[in-house]
């Protein structure tokens, strides 16, 4: 049985030995020794006795759940180049607003132009042909010049209507996210010149739970109701706009979620103070250490918050942590600062603080420090070799 010793203040006690088997992969008790006022010839009364029952924790790198979400504009479009072309202007940049038709650039026009001008002169020649017919009263040339003409006519339509698809204009008032050519590249048919959003409304997919109310959500989550996003460090009012099957990034998450669903939410940004790429935060996707922990040895701490006690590197430590899901009727998956080899406390038979440093105790040694001989401590009073004195103060930090 292994045995350790923690530092207490003076008490007047006798001795008690509590022996309290171990759980999980943990098969042996910590055992803690407290040493009464009045027999200092036995052992050192800094120190009492108490038995711990704890249980290692497997952990899970919140990795494995991080996903990463940002705001787009509900409105955004890809501007591309109609025909293969030099870009023979740009007139817009990276972040300028532009209104609806606004130019943002111009491809090489040459060739339309030219094509443009022939057009109009097949145009006018089959007009003339038509007048001439007309004055031969001519029924049957004067029916070939109206087709002509009406052919030259649409011929004319379609030349001018290539030669403005290489003015790339905005189709609504916004903003230029990005612009991706500069003037003098050589771009084929499709390819990406710049993206258009409109930045007054920006929208996200995150992850909820179907069976609980999100925080800052009025009542049960669904469209048309508003929850609380986090975007970098700031809380912002969502609108809901729908709720469907849990997208396959989120998957992860089914473990940690009772029932788990993908909410598209949208945010009104007409003031203009957020922007599009901004990165969002989701309260279901754990930033620390996930383990699962019994539900007995959840207590509550500061400010609403949970807490539980962990055996660190031979000190107590209080871990604020956050509840995630049940598991069964007595486990619960918790996200906190966990470190690996930490043993979470599941009972103790005393209280012990934060910061608390415990000593083992080999088989049948007395709660107190080495003898003090100036010399490493040997197996005195039934100690172990090489073991440390306790330390009398709480250790502080992590």
């Amino acid at each position: 049985m292994s045995k350790a010793v923690a530092p207490l203040g003076k008490m007047n006690c006798r001795n008690v030995t509590i022996l309290l088997l171990g759980a999980g992969i943990l098969s042996l008790p910590l055992v803690v020794r407290a040493v009464q006022e009045d027999d200092a010839s036995k052992a050192d009364p800094a120190e009492m006795e108490v038995v711990l029952k704890r249980e290692a924790l497997k952990l899970t790198d919140p990795r494995t759940y991080r996903v990463s979400m940002h705001l787009d504009a509900v409105r955004t479009v890809e501007l591309t180049a109609p025909v293969d072309g030099y870009v023979r202007t740009v007139s817009a940049k990276s972040g300028q607003k532009l209104k609806a038709q606004g130019e943002l650039l111009r491809l090489d026009d040459t060739k339309a132009a030219l094509l443009l001008k022939r057009a109009k002169a097949n145009l006018h020649a089959f007009q003339i042909e038509k007048k001439l017919a007309q004055a031969r009263n001519d029924a049957d040339q004067l029916a070939l010049a109206e087709a002509r003409v009406e052919a030259a006519q649409a011929e004319a339509d379609v030349a001018q209507f290539d030669a403005e698809q290489l003015v790339i204009r905005g189709p609504f008032n916004g903003e230029i996210q990005r612009m991706d050519v500069v003037e003098g590249q050589f771009v084929r048919a499709g390819e990406r010149l710049a993206t258009l959003i409109d930045p007054s409304r920006l929208q996200v997919e995150v992850p909820v739970d179907r069976a609980a109310q999100a925080p800052g959500s009025n009542g049960e989550i669904k469209p048309g109701s508003n929850v609380d996003i986090k975007v970098e460090e700031t809380l912002v009012k969502a609108r809901v706009e729908s709720i469907v099957a849990l997208a396959e990034k989120f998957d992860p998450l089914r473990e940690l979620t009772v029932s788990p669903a993908s909410a598209l939410v949208s945010v009104d940004n007409s003031a203009g103070k957020y922007f599009a790429g901004q990165t969002v935060y989701s309260e279901l996707i754990p930033l620390a250490p996930v383990a699962v922990v019994p539900s007995d040895c959840i207590s509550n701490a500061a400010e609403g918050k949970r807490k539980v006690q962990v055996l660190r590197d031979n000190v107590i430590r209080d871990l604020a942590v956050r509840i995630l899901a049940k598991v069964g009727t007595d486990s619960v998956f918790v996200s906190g600062r966990f470190n690996d080899g930490d043993e979470v406390i599941v009972n103790s038979s005393r209280q012990l603080t934060d910061g608390t440093p415990l000593r083992a105790l080999a088989a049948g040694e007395t709660a107190g420090p080495p003898a003090s001989t100036g010399k490493p401590a040997g197996r005195s009073r039934g100690q172990g070799p090489g073991k440390t004195p306790v330390t009398k103060k709480p250790t502080e930090g992590f």
